[in-house]
């Protein structure tokens, strides 16, 4: 396998993650609409992906259709683990695993609305 095919695996595992625990209906934070930039360290590089947040629900997009409310930046591997419910954003935020700018509080609700495994 080459550098090239790497990369490649790992935005499809990427992408993949962020349809699967950002996108759909299901996933919006109460009462507050929002684009969230998340910068994501991933072991091929750093990734960026946006999350919008409408009356609909939410989806992933390549480019802000208008500047974040928030940049959250965490490791791939942190970013699963909220998905799966073995990470809580609260104390990710705490041990300095997941980093917020912009609007901590909006970020933080959004974050805890990222679970998809056992609540």
């Amino acid at each position: 396998m080459v550098a090239a095919d790497l990369r490649n695996d790992a935005e499809r595992s990427l992408d993949q993650l962020f349809e699967w625990c950002c996108a759909g209906a299901r996933a919006r934070p109460p009462g507050r609409a929002g684009v969230f930039r998340f910068v994501v360290e991933t072991p091929t590089g750093t990734r960026t992906r946006y999350v919008t947040i409408t009356d609909e629900g939410s989806s992933v997009v390549p480019v802000a259709p208008y500047p974040p409310n928030s940049t959250v930046t965490l490791s791939q591997e942190d970013l699963t683990l909220l998905a799966l419910g073995e990470l809580r954003g609260s104390l990710a935020f705490a041990a300095d695993r997941l980093r917020v700018e912009g609007d901590v509080f909006l970020a933080m609700t959004w974050i805890d609305q990222l679970r998809r495994g056992p609540r």
